[in-house]
């Protein structure tokens, strides 16, 4: 799947930009329509694509792209006719294919735009981030399914996500590397994002292989350790095989060792499931007063 999409971030993007400068417009409506479609379609892989596996920091360069082929498409506009030509069909078709992409990919990128903001009514809890010396990125994380697909599931309506990054931008050696250790969060030490007491500890499941099926009967969360802080419940899941640092009862401090990152319970690759709960209901959280969605990056 991972492959099969590649095309979409990578390959696509260019061509339409390409499409854009290169075509020679008929009409000042038509060069308006495609483009409003290739802006709505930089802005949903913008918003939407999981960049570190791609590479996180080719996102940021589509928009500039994007801006440099549209200086050059806008200073053509004022030469073109004001309409195109009568009863041409092709150009009619054009007109009707960019309406319908601008539209398709608008309503998806607001849908994502919905998960940006935390809802005013809930109360966030604020943690301090679990891992160190590194670069994190969110793949799912937000207040909305497009972005987040947790949130229909109500205990982790808020759940995050977190990979790691190379420092060339990826989260892997390659695309789907079959080898757990070339995840570059692989074995990352987890530390308490907040001071409490453990009431959960697991530690007696084995790693699966990338996109591995999960073994039924195991636990979703894997190994994994849920945390009391003041009234809620923080849950962090699929941890390294042996290596839970705490016990069920144990009290522990912002900043102690709880284990480290692996790829054991319901996971396609290593990454690091975190989310909070009160009475049964997902509960945001804010990692020192930010609220992380997909694709934000957190430097420690």
């Amino acid at each position: 799947m991972v492959w099969m999409l590649a095309p979409i971030y990578l390959l696509l993007p260019l061509a339409l930009l390409f499409n854009l400068w290169k075509t020679d417009y008929a009409g000042r409506k038509l060069l308006v329509l495609e483009w409003l479609a290739c802006l709505m379609f930089m802005s949903y892989i913008f918003f939407l694509g999981p960049w570190a596996i791609y590479n996180h920091y080719l996102r940021s360069l589509w928009p500039v792209l994007f801006l440099v082929v549209s200086f050059f498409v806008w200073r053509r506009y004022p030469g073109l006719p004001v309409k195109g030509p009568k009863k041409n069909k092709p150009y009619r078709f054009s007109m009707g294919i960019s309406i319908a992409l601008f539209l398709y990919f608008g309503v998806i990128t607001a849908g994502a735009l919905t998960g940006y903001r935390m809802p005013e009514q809930e109360k966030a809890v604020d943690l301090a981030f679990p891992m160190e010396d590194g670069v994190f990125t969110v793949g799912h994380g937000g207040a909305s399914t497009a972005i987040n697909y947790h949130h229909d599931v109500a205990p982790q309506a808020y759940a995050n996500d977190i990979t790691q990054l190379h420092w060339w931008g990826m989260r892997a050696s390659g695309l789907s590397p079959e080898n757990l250790k070339k995840y570059r969060i692989y074995g990352t030490p987890l530390y308490s994002p907040c001071s409490g007491e453990v009431t959960t500890a697991v530690d007696r499941y084995d790693d699966l292989s990338p996109q591995e099926d999960p073994d039924e009967e195991a636990s979703p969360a894997g190994n994994h350790v849920i945390l009391s802080c003041d009234g809620t419940e923080v849950h962090l899941a699929h941890m390294k095989p042996a290596s839970v640092e705490v016990e069920e009862g144990q009290m522990v401090e912002t900043g102690d060792r709880l284990g480290s990152v692996g790829n054991t319970g319901n996971t396609t690759e290593p990454h690091l499931h975190i989310h909070a709960e009160r009475d049964g209901e997902g509960v945001p959280i804010t990692f020192d007063g930010r609220f992380l969605k997909r694709n934000s990056l957190v430097f420690d």
